[in-house]
């Protein structure tokens, strides 16, 4: 299938990472597009994938962006806009860390803790989209994709009851995704959600024993979680030109779940 993005900028930001962002940056430089990938305080781990993807030969150069520091958002669009000119695709991958105190009932997280969440999960992603989507309403033509997660859908199965916050976050980004569709969907803008289920990674492989594992998967259809690969293919379809008219969409990649 020609997806037509060959020359494409992309931003993806959480793209230096082991999982779905690191797969979806070489999913698009496969296909042609100039990819712009971000890491928080890893730089060389970044650069490491940017030379990677270069070596492969394809375009692409490595950000800082912190969703906790609008300054770094600034600064990194704008260094995408000085290396290409444009921005035309915008993945909303990266996430805040697990709060420290995750693990402690809701009623007493401090109220700092999940105006914290709110901030980095969607008042940041919000913020980048209204920096990036100048130059695709210019051209007539863009796509952004925010990765959410199951968990928003779900609860963490009081795992973490913390996390209720960055499930209200996440859960956010479909209303985001429609009403983005709804303003700029005419102007060629497409926006759509990607929900994952569990996703096999080394974090992942790291933190579950293989007793949960076995049990987690044994409640998906498919009988197994998703790869990286096959969340960034997903991602790379939806912000694609063969993606012609899915617009304020959720699209569960979870076998099933």
């Amino acid at each position: 299938m020609e997806l037509g993005i060959s020359g494409k900028v992309a931003f993806v930001t959480g793209g230096s990472g082991v999982g779905i962002g690191a797969s979806t940056c070489r999913e698009l430089a496969r296909n042609g597009a100039k990819v712009a990938l971000t890491y928080r305080t890893n730089e060389e781990k970044g650069a490491a994938l940017a030379e990677q993807i270069r070596a492969e030969g394809g375009e692409a150069i490595a950000v800082e962006y912190d969703l906790g520091q609008p300054e770094t958002i600034d600064r990194g669009i704008a260094a995408v806009l000085a290396q290409w000119g444009a921005i035309d695709i915008f993945v909303a991958n990266a996430m805040s860390a697990p709060a420290p105190m995750s693990k402690t009932a809701f009623e007493a997280v401090p109220r700092e803790e999940i105006q914290r969440r709110l901030t980095t999960d969607l008042e940041a992603v919000l913020l980048t989209v209204q920096r990036v989507i100048p130059s695709m309403v210019e051209r007539s033509w863009g796509r952004i994709v925010f990765v959410s997660s199951l968990g928003a859908e779900r609860g963490w199965a009081g795992d973490f009851p913390f996390e209720v916050a960055a499930a209200s976050a996440k859960a956010a980004l479909t209303g985001a995704a429609r009403s983005l569709g709804v303003e700029f969907g005419r102007r060629g803008v497409l926006t759509n959600v990607v929900t994952p289920g569990g996703v096999m990674n080394e974090e992942l492989t790291a933190w579950l024993t293989p007793e949960r594992l076995e049990r987690l998967q044994a409640r998906i259809c498919t009988g197994r979680f998703s790869t990286p690969d096959e969340l960034a293919k997903t991602i790379t379809f939806l912000v694609s030109a063969a993606n012609g008219n899915i617009c304020g969409e959720n699209v569960h990649v979870d076998g099933g779940s």
